[in-house]
């Protein structure tokens, strides 16, 4: 598809929101903003140009929908179109029974790699949840896991516990911990590896492997080789839904 002027892709989830400009000649200036919970508020931050269209997919529920589509509106003076998971794509089949409930996300990620190559596939996103889902080589896909990120898992710790912690940031390494504030970070660590290798062996050990999210380049040094690191995979998944509609 031939684009006259630049296309607005934005992927928005929890606590970010990326975005991306796709004009004809290709992929254009990206980004990301934490938006505190109001994607809809951090528009005008990084939209200096009128779209001709606005691609959005989003985790953050029905009633933020509304106000991203009346913002965008407002702002761009056009309906955004929203990305929805859906039953197959191009010989790519979901596993959920009720497609719609398959996260956007997970499911663009599935996009963009089918879209790439026709072979077995562990996709990690690692960002406020950790999810992990996993496709075959005709396509099919095997489902997947959702626990909590590597910083959720760290808050919920020390918010349900009375040790006694200081303010410092996470320190990952390769051993135990030998503070309070190491121990609960490492215990985060292994959880999220863990959850890694176990759907890796799921999906099949031979699989291709992709991890994107926030926290994916806290978690790659730590993971065996062969992981690939695709930091705009959603925002990929968005861009091939975007050509082929």
């Amino acid at each position: 598809m031939t684009l006259a002027a630049p296309r607005l892709l934005l992927d928005i989830g929890n606590s970010r929101l990326k975005w991306a400009w796709q004009a004809a000649e290709g992929s254009g200036e990206c980004g990301v903003v934490v938006h505190g919970g109001d994607p809809a508020a951090a528009l005008p931050s990084f939209a200096p140009v009128q779209p001709t269209e606005v691609w959005i997919a989003h985790v953050t529920g029905n009633d933020s929908e509304a106000r991203l589509g009346a913002a965008v509106r407002d702002r761009f003076g056009r309906a955004p179109r929203f990305a929805r998971s859906a039953a197959n794509w191009r010989g790519l089949r979901n596993r959920y029974e009720e497609p719609g409930r398959l996260g956007v996300d997970r499911w663009l990620v599935m996009v963009a790699a089918w879209s790439e190559q026709r072979v077995a596939t562990c996709i990690v996103d690692a960002g406020t949840a950790l999810t992990v889902d996993g496709f075959d080589a005709d396509g099919r896909h095997l489902g997947g896991i959702i626990g909590a990120g590597l910083l959720t898992q760290q808050r919920a710790v020390l918010g349900h516990t009375r040790f006694a912690t200081r303010e410092r940031g996470p320190q990952y390494h390769d051993g135990f911990g030998t503070d309070t504030e190491t121990c609960v970070s490492q215990g985060a660590m292994l959880a999220c590896l863990g959850a890694v290798d176990r759907a890796l062996a799921a999906t099949g050990t031979a699989a291709r492997r992709l991890i994107t999210g926030g926290d994916a380049a806290v978690l790659l040094p730590h993971l065996a080789r062969d992981w690939e690191h695709r930091p705009d995979l959603v925002l990929d998944g968005l861009r091939v839904l975007a050509d082929d509609r």
